[in-house]
This record gives structure tokens, sequence and C-alpha cells, in this order.
């Protein structure tokens, strides 16, 4: 019995120990990955937060800043996943929420535009009608989920100096909703 007690003991002050290692870990590995963004290098950010998230999937911050670092380079869906991830994890956070409505709409852009070999972007075409009508439902859909989730940043945070470009984002995602529907029909 006193072996058992003893075994246990070491197990848990084990386990106990290899959480708190795990949590400083990852703690190093955001703060990192923090300034890599603030220096201006988002790839460098996203290696440090893709293995922040291997130890630790459960921290919001870690999503939530690999989402803007996915935005920043660019990668919309990666973006969206990431923020998605974020806000399951922690409700009605503030900058979650307008970070995943930049990305709903960044993957609605991406529906439409591509970058050329040159980095212009070009205007992605849909010839056969019912591809067609499917990706106009899909942009629509981004756009409309992506307002949502400004909407809710609006209400959280009324008072904040970007409101009046987060509301133009919102009108001009409005805008962009009324005319794809009229030109596809879709309720």
């Amino acid at each position: 019995m006193r072996k058992l007690l003893s075994f246990l003991s070491i197990l848990f002050f084990g386990v106990l120990t290899s959480a708190c290692v795990n949590t400083f870990a990852v703690n190093e590995l955001n703060q990192i990955a923090l300034e890599y963004l603030k220096n201006g290098d988002p790839y460098s950010a996203i290696s440090r937060l893709e293995s922040s998230i291997d130890l630790d999937d459960s921290k919001y911050e870690s999503r939530y800043n690999l989402a803007v670092a996915y935005l920043r380079t660019n990668q919309c869906e990666k973006a969206l996943e990431n923020a998605k991830v974020a806000d399951g994890l922690i409700k009605d956070e503030p900058a979650v929420k307008y970070t995943l409505g930049v990305a709903y709409t960044c993957v609605a852009d991406e529906l439409y535009e591509k970058k050329n070999s040159d980095g212009e972007i070009e205007k992605k075409e849909y010839p056969d009608p019912t591809l067609a009508l499917d990706i106009a439902k899909k942009y629509v859909n981004y756009l409309e989920e992506g307002n949502k989730s400004l909407d809710v940043y609006t209400k959280l945070m009324p008072n904040a100096q970007d409101i009046p470009d987060v509301l133009n984002m919102i009108s001009q995602n409005n805008e962009r909703i009324q005319s794809k529907k009229a030109e596809f029909s879709i309720q």
C-alpha cells in the first residue's frame, strides 16, 4: 500500500510538473510570436503559434494570434479556421469577433479574386451556371457571417476608435451581398 501511495504521489507530481512546464512553454512561444507579429514577420509567428497549439490547444490567445498571422500572410481559410476555434474557446471577446469578421470577408473575397504571378489581383470567372450559383451563395453566406461577427464587435466596443471603419466594412459587405443576391436571384 505504501509503495502504491508513493507511486501515485510521484505520478501526480510528474503530471503537475509537466503541466507547469507546458504552460510556461506555451506562454513563452506566444510572447515570441507576438514579437514577430509586431516586427512584421508573420511567418515566424505562425511557426511559434503552431508549436504553442501543439502543446496546448485550449488557449484562445494562441488561436486568435494565429488567425491574425494567417490574415497577414493572406491565408484566409486558415485564418477563418483559427478564428472560429478561438471564438469557440472564449465567447464575446471583441478582438476575436473582429478578426472572425475580417476572416469571413477575406474568404469571401478569395472566391472571386486571385493573385497572378505578378502579385496583381485578377477576377475569377465561373462559366458553369450551377457552379457560379453555388459560389455566389457561399460568397453571400461568408459576408453575412462576417457582418454578424463585426456587428457583435461594434456592440462590445461601441466607443472604439475603429468603429466608423468597421461600420463602413459592414455597409460595403451589405452592398456586395445585395448585389450578388440580385445577380443570382438569391433569397
